[in-house]
């Protein structure tokens, strides 16, 4: 595949998130792989991929941009090989597990289509899982289109004891504000199936188009309009002790602030650990 023409590329993210105990990479500039690889490397930590590990040339797009429920197959098709490629990257880096979107904001309005197609790029997945033996974590974000709702979500990954689900509170969240739906319904209909969790905060559509992701601190009243975190974590942990935490915003340095964040989320773990 060559790069369609009158396309601009968008700039790579190059995102290196710290977790519990762990780490997750993202869309790293091909020139960047082995920097990458020599910090891994020394760090000695378990870490997952975010797909793309990087975007080949086909895919000028966003990287967090999925094509499985959209209308164009020409389209389909570039997210269909784009996974195919990350997978076998997890594999040969020796990731954990891999977390990939199945929606996002241009993904069919028709209610048919879009069940079938979800189901369509569920089964391609769980191929992808048997075939290279890295997990899938398919994380959850409902903005648009007729596949946008928890429990459809739930209702295919279910069908596939191979896939599990990423939760990421900030797009949970706001999804949950733009449909008039409550978050934590959401988080308890999500939890059975998750297995990885993506943490930052946030109060709206527009307080994330403006603030981005917000590192987590204990300060966050929920009576404030942010997420609970709190409550957000004892109902996944409820269902799995084990889940994967990533805090998806930048760790340049370990400020007093972004550590206090760390040490919250960890000490909500060890107390489900006890």
């Amino acid at each position: 595949m060559t790069l369609s023409p009158g396309i601009e590329r968008v700039e790579e993210a190059g995102a290196i998130h710290h977790g519990q105990g762990r780490h997750e990479v993202f869309d790293h500039p091909r020139e960047g792989l082995d920097r990458l690889k020599t910090f891994l490397n020394g760090q000695k930590l378990p870490f997952s991929l975010h797909a793309p590990l990087f975007r080949p040339d086909y895919f000028p797009y966003s990287a967090v941009t999925s094509f499985f429920i959209n209308e164009d197959d020409e389209r389909r098709k570039l997210s269909l090989e784009l996974m195919k490629q990350s997978a076998r990257d997890a594999q040969e880096w020796g990731a954990e597990y891999m977390v990939c979107h199945l929606t996002w904001r241009e993904d069919t309005e028709a209610e048919e289509k879009a069940w079938r197609l979800a189901y369509s790029g569920a089964e391609y997945l769980s191929e992808l899982v048997d075939t290279t033996g890295v997990p899938i974590h398919v994380e959850f974000a409902g903005y648009a289109g007729a596949f946008r709702k928890p429990e459809q979500l739930v209702k295919v990954i279910s069908e596939y004891p191979n896939l599990s689900i990423c939760i990421d509170t900030g797009h949970a969240f706001i999804c949950s504000q733009l449909w008039d739906r409550t978050y934590l319904k959401d988080i308890e209909i999500m939890a059975p199936y998750a297995r990885s969790m993506h943490l930052w905060n946030t109060k709206s559509f527009e307080h994330w188009r403006e603030n981005g992701h917000v590192p987590l601190r204990p300060s966050q009243d929920p009576g404030d309009g942010w997420v609970d975190i709190v409550k957000t974590l004892e109902i996944v942990l409820g269902h799995n002790k084990d889940l994967k935490l990533i805090h998806e915003y930048p760790v340049d340095n370990m400020s007093d602030e972004i550590k206090e964040g760390f040490d919250w989320v960890r000490e909500m773990m060890e107390r489900f650990e006890g």
